[in-house]
């Protein structure tokens, strides 16, 4: 089977994020757009409605959890600052827990994002998915 229909709708969103080298602060932006779309027999014409930020946080201990998995199992990295990411530090655990903890890591806001976390599939990701 393949692996991307495995995933839960929150990993998914993570999973696009990192194909697409995006930040974490557009993860969960994604969600909304899916579970939007899903819930209206897939028309992707159609944008969603804006979240509240209400609605955005509520879905953060969620999505830091996800994360946190799916970098343990060593399918995502993160890094900040995320560009150029050859240049940025690898993360200790200590960071990454304090980073996806952070309400800033996942809200974008009219000037593009309050903290730019990169995103980023790794070489296991990238091997499961092409011997799948």
């Amino acid at each position: 089977m393949d692996l991307w229909h495995e995933l839960t709708p929150q990993q998914y969103a993570v999973m696009v994020n990192a194909v697409e080298e995006a930040c974490l602060n557009q993860v969960i932006y994604e969600f909304h757009a899916r579970r939007f779309w899903r819930a209206n027999g897939g028309v992707t014409s159609v944008a969603p409605p804006p979240m509240t930020e209400e609605e955005l946080r509520s879905l953060i201990p969620q999505f830091a959890e996800v994360v946190a998995d799916l970098i343990a199992r060593g399918w995502i990295e993160i890094r900040e600052p995320w560009m150029p990411w050859d240049d940025s530090p690898t993360m200790t655990a200590q960071e990454i827990a304090q980073t996806l903890g952070d309400p800033d890591t996942w809200i974008c806001d009219e000037q593009g994002g309050r903290r730019m976390v990169g995103l980023m599939t790794t070489v296991r990701w990238d091997s499961l998915v092409a011997n799948r």
